[in-house]
């Protein structure tokens, strides 16, 4: 039987997935999606929002497999019409991290903005519900490109607490070790990086994204948990802690 592997159907999991072997059989789904079909059993493998890995560490093991920043991340922005904020910020169904970590940022810089959970993730619809969205992924590729980034949440965080961010990180069950996954994500990650031109050139393709805008943004993620990258997911579960978030 094929280990399950699953794949947010996102450019921030294009590159690492490049050039993945084994006899696996890949699932996309969104962020959300997958944490429920990971925790059901439909996947074996996954990478989850922190959020979610927070609330569920107990059930979960995690790998070195990440989706992070050391400062701005370009895909989970604050976008409006106008050069600032507003009293509204409209936010997206899909995330389960990016909410939490902008309810740490504005209580941080002592905003009073109210959040309204919208069930959409498009930008125009959520911009009709309030002055500014919360958009993540490629929603958030494709509204930077036309309206007004007010806010980067990782370089927000980054600014806060001098540490990465961590968006998403590998997971299975407790029960499993499917470390051998792990294993080969890396190494996929490992040949993409030494054929990264290639990498942009079929990722703009796929994804209608201009090759300048893929290349800054495969170099300014990070997908391996290292140190740093651990502290801040620390971090970031203190925080969400402090304000009764977990």
């Amino acid at each position: 039987m094929k280990v399950k592997i699953g794949k947010f159907g996102l450019v921030n999991n294009f590159l690492p997935y490049m050039y993945l072997e084994g006899d696996f059989e890949i699932i996309e789904s969104n962020p959300r999606e997958m944490a429920i079909k990971l925790i059901s059993g439909e996947i074996d493998y996954a990478p989850v929002p922190a959020y979610f890995y927070l609330k569920n560490k107990e059930k979960l093991r995690h790998y070195s497999f990440c989706i992070a920043s050391d400062g701005e991340v370009l895909s989970v922005v604050v976008v409006s019409r106008k050069n600032r904020i507003g009293d509204c910020i409209a936010v997206t169904s899909e995330t389960m991290t990016s909410i939490n970590l902008l309810k740490i940022i504005l209580k941080e810089n002592n905003l009073n903005v109210k959040l309204i959970p919208a069930s959409t993730n498009k930008a125009e619809e959520l911009l009709k519900l309030a002055d500014s969205a919360l958009l993540i992924g490629d929603e958030a590729i494709k509204a930077r490109m036309i309206y007004r980034v007010v806010m980067d949440l990782g370089e927000e965080w980054k600014d806060i607490t001098g540490y990465p961010m961590v968006f998403g990180l590998s997971t299975s069950l407790n029960i499993k070790d499917l470390s051998f996954v792990d294993n080969a994500l890396i190494k996929s990650i490992e040949e993409s990086m030494k054929k990264f031109d290639e990498v942009v050139e079929v990722a703009s393709n796929q994804f209608k994204l201009p090759p300048e805008f893929l290349r800054k943004y495969f170099k300014i993620l990070i997908y391996r948990l290292g140190k740093k990258e651990r502290k801040g997911l620390e971090e970031f579960e203190s925080r969400c802690i402090e304000l009764n978030l977990l």
